[in-house]
């Protein structure tokens, strides 16, 4: 009962102390105050409160005072005003929405920022990508030797095919210890440069498409960032504009 009085436009604690008077009927505040598990200062505030609201009534007996309920229908009217109260606010949102429209509009670019976990956030963001539309440029810079740590050959080797089917066209920024890959390494839709690895020593890859750029983290706490953000992405896509320009052709 008390959530739907509380939905009817009472307050938690007008709500108990009115739902106690409903199940007592007449009592002093003291008994009300017990009913509803309120303390009795409270509860006399309450009481105030619902009998402005035509809820409540109150009369002498003796030397104590007495609170009675009124019917419930009295609801209604609260219902009714409510009802208007909404209603006025709503021509005032209307009236005052394109104002914070505007407002909203011209404050700039709002970064979104989400964080994978584990082994399995990683995965979760490398299959986002696989969803990219066909021809899709994605830029990427890394270093294979980490991905050993996490797939195997197989499971790497998947992905890049999947990738390749789906039209997804990879331009890559590399460094490894043993070197550059051989030729017959590569798979369709993919260009690769090597930077060698006293250049280009870095434990996280870093992917770049649209206006997003995803960084992951591969050694120690493996973990993934995706951010959101026009400016970001074009700075990112700056340095790997300069990484690519030094970056050794694969033979």
């Amino acid at each position: 009962m008390q959530k739907q009085l509380e939905d009817l436009g009472l307050s938690e604690k007008e709500a108990k102390v009115y739902a106690a008077a409903l199940e007592i009927g007449a009592a002093t505040a003291d008994q009300l105050a017990k009913q509803s598990k309120i303390v009795r200062s409270t509860t006399y505030v309450q009481l105030e409160s619902l009998m402005k609201k035509g809820l409540m009534s109150t009369y002498e007996e003796g030397k104590k005072t007495f609170f009675a309920p009124e019917s419930p229908e009295s609801l209604k009217r609260i219902f009714d005003l409510k009802r208007k109260e909404l209603e006025i606010q709503e021509k005032e949102l209307h009236e005052f929405l394109p104002e914070l429209m505007q407002k909203f509009e011209g404050a700039g670019e709002r970064p979104v920022v989400r964080f994978f976990d584990g082994k399995e956030g990683i995965t979760a963001m490398r299959e986002n990508i696989l969803n990219l539309p066909k021809g899709t440029e994605l830029k990427l810079i890394y270093c294979p030797d980490s991905w050993g740590e996490i797939y195997t050959e197989e499971e790497l080797f998947s992905y890049a095919q999947k990738r390749a089917d789906k039209g997804i066209h990879l331009k890559a920024v590399y460094s490894q210890k043993t070197g550059p890959f051989k030729p017959d390494d590569i798979v369709p839709h993919t260009e690769r440069r090597f930077i060698p690895y006293e250049r280009m020593s870095i434990r996280s890859d870093i992917y770049i498409y649209k206006d997003t750029v995803a960084i992951m983290g591969l050694r120690g706490k493996i973990f993934g960032i995706v951010v959101e953000s026009k400016e970001i992405t074009q700075s990112m896509e700056t340095i790997f504009a300069l990484l690519w320009g030094i970056g050794q052709e694969e033979q």
